[in-house]
């Protein structure tokens, strides 16, 4: 996911820096209130990618005494500002924008060149959202969408392709305003333009926030990764019975795992932290699937019988390496 997310980010920060100069070149021409509002848009998507790219190489420190589990959370910490953003630089300037040009309409709105300008935007978005499309399908691997949109647990790739398809979203809005203030005169028409950019934009931003926030918050391994993992454990010869199993990412590429486990009764600590004989991975951590990496711990479970436990030697839970 990371390389396909890096790609994606690359493409949509040269597209986006190209069309903020050449947006912001034709709003001061034209003083369309529309062609301000994309030329905030593509400022704050130049932006967003850019603490994209922050949150992505900062995910990628390694562990210390003060940050045990890593620092993957970055990861979704800035993905939520890149929404911030979107949503005040971006929606909230375009709706002001609007009501100042409905208070205020300008006496010349567009000329042709704006239109120009607006079909080559719509090329440029229309080759990045195609780089984007490229990699959400290679990840995507025949999942259908709205499942994988729901179960990413590396926010970045969804922030680009959603970013990239409202803005061509607002691309096709910019014009019909501009072309509807010119047909009929009123500069009205644009102004709404902006407003609906604008709108358009809080929506995503909106989105973008909820999903950045719930993954701050800790969300699990999806389901299958879950099952997957109990059956790893359950497969490990010291493991008697898998009791309980809990998860939560630590950023795109790391989970804690934590698992009560009822081990063989037969078995002492030293045999049971001791590393497998058949070369697995030490219980302690190591690969996950989803190529995740797993830190995690289990805890002792005694069975459900305490007269049971006592005959068998199993004492009161005590925490081992998992």
């Amino acid at each position: 996911m990371a390389s396909e997310s890096k790609t994606a980010v690359v493409a949509a920060l040269i597209g986006n820096a190209a069309l903020a100069l050449l947006k912001g070149a034709t709003a001061a021409m034209t003083g369309s209130a529309a062609m301000l509002a994309e030329t905030f848009h593509s400022l704050a998507d130049t932006g967003n990618q850019v603490l994209l790219f922050v949150g992505m190489r900062l995910s990628q420190r390694p562990p210390d005494r003060s940050h045990p589990f890593g620092y993957g959370m970055n990861t979704y910490f800035w993905a939520f500002v890149v929404s911030a953003m979107l949503f005040s630089v971006g929606g909230a300037f375009s709706i002001w924008e609007a009501v100042h040009k409905f208070l205020a309409p300008p006496a010349y709105v567009a000329s042709p060149g704006a239109f120009f300008v607006l079909a080559g935007a719509f090329v440029f978005e229309a080759m990045s959202l195609g780089v984007a499309l490229h990699s959400f399908r290679a990840e995507r691997r025949g999942e259908p969408i709205l499942r994988f949109m729901r179960e990413a647990r590396d926010p970045t790739l969804p922030t680009v392709l959603l970013e990239d398809s409202a803005a061509l979203l607002s691309i096709v809005v910019a014009a019909a305003g501009l072309a509807l203030a010119q047909l009929t005169g009123r500069p009205q028409w644009d102004a709404a333009a902006s407003a609906a950019i604008g709108l358009i934009l809080i929506a995503v931003a909106t989105f973008l926030a909820y999903e950045n926030y719930s993954l701050l918050l800790g969300e699990p391994a999806t389901a299958e990764q879950e099952a997957e993992i109990r059956a790893r454990l359950a497969a490990d010869p010291a493991v008697r019975d898998v009791v309980s199993l809990h998860t939560m990412h630590l950023g795109p590429s790391a989970v804690l795992v934590s698992a009560r486990v009822w081990f063989r009764p037969e078995l002492t600590a030293r045999q049971i932290e001791a590393p497998r004989a058949d070369g697995a991975p030490d219980r302690g951590g190591g690969a996950a699937p989803g190529g995740c990496r797993a830190r995690g711990a289990a805890r002792h479970a005694p069975p459900p019988d305490p007269h049971r436990a006592r005959a068998a030697g199993c004492g009161p839970a005590r925490r081992v390496r998992s």
